[in-house]
């Protein structure tokens, strides 16, 4: 019982630090499915 509430709190962790650095990720750059929006701002027709 114990191990399986260390694994939970290992496992609760890991999810935040993924998370953190895929929030992170996203707002240096831009998700690829915007690039073609951004392209068309950055370059005006």
């Amino acid at each position: 019982m114990k191990n399986n509430k260390i694994f939970k709190i290992v496992f609760f962790l890991f999810l935040l630090c993924v998370i953190a650095v895929l929030i992170d990720m996203a707002r240096q750059t831009t998700v690829p499915w915007n690039k073609k929006k951004q392209l068309e701002r950055a370059i005006p027709k």
